[in-house]
């Protein structure tokens, strides 16, 4: 066991599940621990481990702490498409940043084996972790794989480790992935195959026909893991791990079992569909109880605001509820709001950012970028007026209002000559930053939520989403436009979203004012900007275009 007067420190790169689950137990170990992530960390193990969290600090760099006996961690995850391909850009631009370190480095992401040799590391440890169990799993490993190009020091604590393995291989990156490679799809295959098993015995209708299949399997495999009767293989690894090194087989020769283990999962996702099936070969359960039971009270609820008697009731009620609630809450609008971002930014930044994602609260960095790719080509590179001025100007400065984590920054930087991204959230800011440092041509400030930092006449272009929809008055929709006309140059224009239709509960985190078409027209004429454009998106959202002409300027 090492000692807390060790010259190892050690920094964790991507603090996730997998991440914190080696931070927490190299703490135990008594080791010195940091990490660094673009993201304020939502804790996987917080009820075992709280007080241990306390004792590992959070980097503003990832070389903060760098010396000869730092090593460094790397935990960033890897993203597989449909189609099999890898995308490791995540983990190619974490072991970028460490480039100029004096310590080393310990890979621990997935990555396929033709792909390593392209990487810069020291050793190659992949990891072997079931999400529940993976601190203790981390001390006490049953796998311990170990990959090197050259024989060299290892580190104290994975000596330690070492020590307390199971089963241990020693050989190169390339042996170790492989190794990763087949422990996941051993898994997939096993469960697809017992699965279809079952299926020939009886398609399921009941609780009934699955005991039935149960009572053949069971006897047979001696209820061990992954060889149960139930759910298909899912989670993190399993079905992507398949799908990656499926697609590398079959650059050289065809792979059918694999690939029949792909199809085998999908068919007998139907049946789970129609019947409940239990899940024997792992803990993670991404559908709670409780998320069933809010999204079912909140249909009932909906269904039961459309009856044509409690509209009625609400279009009475709203005026006096709008005077009610100006005498509940007299407080600065604008701090709250502050103060409810930052609140968010702590919880789950991206899912906040942008909320309208496939993956809900689950959202990773991956999907985050593809939405921002998705929504610029939408909204801005497809869009007549935006894209002529772009191309028109080439010197075009841009300012979005409302950057978030940088989702649509990121785009707009590679067409405009400077961005100016502004938030009213410091925590979101921070993050931005960190995840587009490499980006030189973006100003990141914050901003009061009612105005803008920036000169008279300086931005061609001005773009804002997700954002005004959550403005809790038309006074400060108001204010931010007449900031909007002082900024723009003559001739330039601004492309905003805004909320539309049914009113949102004051209580919601999503809540912001819902304006009518008529409204908005009203408070654009007020601020001396001509209205280019106004389109109604769906039935809670509507984007303006607006235009600074000559005269407004004096």
């Amino acid at each position: 066991m090492a000692t807390t007067n060790t010259p190892e420190k050690i920094v964790v790169l991507g603090y996730g599940w997998v991440g914190q689950a080696n931070a927490l137990a190299l703490r135990r170990m008594g080791y010195e621990v940091a990490y660094y992530d673009v993201i304020t960390p939502r804790y996987h193990y917080s009820d075992t481990y709280y007080a241990l969290y306390e004792q590992v600090r959070a980097l503003e760099k990832p070389l903060d702490i760098d010396s000869p006996d730092t090593w460094y961690i790397v935990c960033i995850g890897d993203r597989v498409s449909m189609d099999g391909v890898q995308d490791i850009s995540l983990i190619e631009n974490a072991l970028q940043s460490l480039v100029p370190a004096q310590g080393k480095i310990i890979l621990r992401s997935t990555v396929l084996p033709n792909l390593l040799s392209g990487l810069r590391f020291d050793v190659y440890v992949p990891e072997f972790l079931h999400e529940l169990y993976a601190v203790d799993e981390c001390l006490n490993p049953y796998y311990f794989i170990i990959g090197q190009r050259s024989p060299g020091s290892l580190p104290s604590f994975l000596k330690e480790w070492q020590k307390r393995a199971q089963r241990i291989f020693i050989g190169s990156p390339e042996e170790a992935s492989h190794i990763k490679y087949l422990s996941n799809i051993w898994n997939a295959v096993r469960i697809a195959f017992v699965n279809e098993f079952g299926n020939s015995i009886a398609i399921p209708e009941s609780n009934a026909d699955r005991e039935h299949i149960e009572k053949i399997i069971d006897f047979f495999f001696e209820k061990k893991n992954y060889l149960r009767y139930g759910k298909t293989f899912g989670g993190h690894c399993l079905p992507k791990d398949l799908r990656a090194y499926t697609r590398l087989i079959e650059t050289s020769h065809p792979s059918p079992i694999l690939r029949a283990t792909l199809a085998s999962n999908a068919e007998h996702q139907k049946i789970v569909d129609r019947l409940p099936l239990p899940e024997w070969f792992s803990g993670w359960d991404y559908e709670t109880f409780g998320t069933h039971l809010f999204s079912s009270i909140e249909k009932k609820w909906r269904r039961l605001n459309e009856l044509p008697f409690i509209r009625h009731i609400r279009s009475f009620l709203k005026p006096i509820a709008a005077r009610v609630m100006q005498y509940l809450f007299p407080t600065n609008a604008l701090d709250t709001n502050k103060r409810l971002w930052n609140t968010l930014a702590t919880k789950n930044p991206f899912y906040y950012a942008h909320s309208d994602t496939k993956s809900r609260q689950k959202v990773d960095e991956f999907e985050l970028r593809e939405t921002g790719v998705k929504d610029y080509e939408q909204y801005i590179s497809e869009d007549n007026n935006l894209r002529t001025s772009l191309q028109n100007n080439t010197g075009t400065t841009c300012l979005e209002i409302g950057c978030g984590v940088g989702r649509i920054t990121e785009q707009l930087a590679k067409q405009c000559s400077h961005v100016t991204a502004v938030d009213i959230s410091p925590i979101m800011l921070s993050i931005a930053k960190k995840r587009l440092s490499n980006v030189p041509n973006i100003t990141f400030l914050e901003t009061e939520g009612n105005r803008l930092p920036v000169q008279d006449n300086s931005v061609g272009i001005v773009f804002s989403s997700d954002t005004f929809n959550h403005l809790p008055s038309p006074v400060i929709i108001s204010d931010y436009l007449k900031e909007v006309q002082r900024i723009l140059v003559p001739e330039g224009m601004a492309k905003i979203q805004l909320r539309t239709g049914q009113a949102v509960y004051r209580w919601r985190w999503f809540y912001g004012v819902s304006l009518t078409p008529d409204e908005v027209r009203t408070l654009v004429e007020t601020t001396r900007l001509t209205l280019v454009d106004l389109t109604i998106e769906n039935n809670k959202s509507l984007w303006i275009t607006v235009k600074k002409n000559n005269t407004s300027s004096v």
